[in-house]
């Protein structure tokens, strides 16, 4: 098969073994796969050998116990390998797509849509309350925006929350450095923050006093991969995201989508925020 590959230190398009699933896992034809900010990082401290990528829609060619047949269409999130023809995906984070949803839509929705499922869920019960989503642009914040309310909460997007002013219940802070900082200072008395992340890449400079004179503040710092793991979370929540937008309920908005030998060009584009909502690349 043909993937995106580290090699010599960086990218390269280029022939490799095909996977080997170990007993838990498919092995997926792939069709789409969407690109996260996260991944730039992880690409660029990777060794070589590496094919990066983590959320990926195809088809089943090889199934494995409890998993979809052969033929099955489906999105997966895995932790690495999906800029590639085939990749080997975990069953429990593996659900079959709708008929009438598109691969290029599925393929958006496996790591957003899982790390705010369960950002909502350390949050508890948010009917009635106001809660803040920072980085409202990226895919993660446009999930959030639109499930929140369909938990009952007042939802509130912004850049930073350094940009806003009042007090929220719950707070999903992905832009670390200062809307961090400022995300203590928003928070209500016994609210949670989610933290995801640091796009912004900055060290965050906190006062304690701000935390415990609140009561019971909870910050709980959230990494998808070991939440799969750890609670089995995966094939459940991600069904849900996938009928809900086949619905019409969660609306996805895909700000590139380019063939996927185009990546070395696309990979800036999506660094500098060239676009928003979702980039998606189709494997021909």
């Amino acid at each position: 098969m043909r993937a995106w590959i580290k090699h010599e230190g960086r990218l390269q398009l280029r022939e490799t073994s095909d996977p080997q699933p170990r007993s838990n896992e498919l092995l997926v034809r792939v069709e789409a796969f969407s690109l996260n900010r996260g991944e730039l990082r992880t690409a660029a401290l990777a060794a070589d050998g590496t094919i990066p990528g983590w959320d990926v829609a195809g088809t089943v060619v090889a199934t494995a116990p409890g998993g979809p047949p052969i033929g099955t269409r489906v999105a997966a999130m895995t932790s690495g390998g999906a800029w590639a023809e085939l990749a080997a995906v975990p069953v429990h984070t593996t659900a079959e797509i709708p008929e009438d949803l598109s691969t290029s839509i599925a393929a958006t929705l496996p790591l957003a849509g899982l790390t705010v499922m369960r950002a909502l869920a350390v949050a508890g019960p948010l009917l009635g309350k106001r809660a803040l989503v920072t980085g409202q642009r990226g895919g993660v914040g446009m999930l959030a925006m639109q499930l929140l309310p369909l938990a009952g909460a007042d939802a509130t997007g912004c850049r930073s929350a350094a940009d806003v002013t009042g007090d929220y219940d719950f707070i999903l802070e992905s832009a670390g450095g200062d809307s961090f900082t400022a995300a203590i200072d928003r928070i209500a008395p016994r609210g949670t923050i989610v933290t995801i992340g640091n796009s912004s890449e900055r060290d965050s400079t906190i006062n304690v006093r701000n935390i415990y004179r609140k009561g019971a503040v909870t910050i709980y710092g959230l990494i998808i991969f070991e939440e799969v793991e750890q609670r089995r979370l995966g094939t459940r929540e991600l069904r849900y995201l996938l009928d809900a937008t086949a619905r019409g309920s969660l609306q996805i908005e895909i700000g590139l989508e380019r063939d996927w030998q185009e990546l070395e060009q696309v990979l800036p584009e999506l660094e500098q925020r060239r676009f928003g909502g979702k980039a998606v690349l189709h494997v021909r």
